[in-house]
């Protein structure tokens, strides 16, 4: 009888073990296509470090603007909120749709807060080409109304609603866009090294995941940071604080 309970001990306990690891093994795979973009991005950011001697910009709000990260509200306003995104990432999507309006009409409109917008590269090949499509809307202009569409027309990750010829039917329904102009800027790729940059400066700063947010002074001190798509209260509680110091 013991020999036999033993036994019953034994195969609980290797099936125990077996579900344990093929648990652990769907987990890594589900997070392996993460993992694998964020340790390209920072070997973009060695071998961009190794080529430069140190990252080219820094998060200080005069620093971004002068880099030609896009602007959103009056460069004079005394509080600064930098948003590092990926167009495909469904919880930017949320923020763009149900927080940055709200940001918009309390805080930017009023000319207390600017917003800054980094690309931090994560979810594919089509948030690169994404990325580099607003940017190249940008030359004209547009970049956040295009920041816009993008957003409202998100669908599945890399199922072709952000590649290149998808991002130039998007970018046709901007009023008065030059589309040969804008074409000829994404066919070329005219702002990859641009997006690698802020790839690369995301990761140096250690961030982890999109959106990340800076919420900092105009001089670029008393930094504080979000990571999530958090709602307007919360942003809400930090500017105030800040416009109070």
């Amino acid at each position: 009888m013991q020999n036999k309970f033993s036994t019953y001990f034994v195969l609980l306990f290797t099936l125990i073990v077996s579900l344990a690891a093929a648990a652990y093994i769907a987990l890594t795979i589900s997070h392996g296509t993460m993992t694998g973009i964020v340790e390209k991005a920072y070997a973009q950011q060695l071998s961009l470090s190794e080529n430069t001697g140190s990252a080219a910009i820094n998060l200080s709000p005069n620093s971004l603007i002068q880099s030609g990260a896009p602007l959103l509200g009056k460069r004079s306003a005394p509080i600064t909120i930098v948003e590092f995104g990926d167009f495909q990432c469904e919880f930017c999507d949320r923020f763009a749709k149900q927080t940055e309006p709200k940001i918009n009409s309390t805080y930017i409109q009023t000319g207390k807060v600017n917003m800054i917008f980094m690309n931090f590269v994560t979810h594919g090949p089509d948030s690169l080409t994404a990325a580099i499509a607003a940017q190249c809307a940008k030359d004209q202009g547009k970049f956040w109304s295009f920041y816009d569409i993008l957003y409202k027309n998100q669908g599945p990750e890399n199922s072709g609603w952000a590649d290149g010829n998808n991002l130039k039917k998007l970018a046709s329904q901007l009023p008065g866009l030059d589309k040969q102009e804008f074409n000829s800027c994404l066919d070329g790729a005219k702002y990859k090294s641009f997006v690698d940059r802020d790839n690369a400066l995301a990761i140096s700063s250690g961030f982890q995941g999109t959106p990340t947010f800076i919420i900092e002074k105009a001089d670029g001190s008393k930094v504080e940071s979000l990571l999530g798509a958090y709602p307007f209260p919360s942003f809400q509680a930090i500017v105030d604080k800040k416009l109070s110091e």
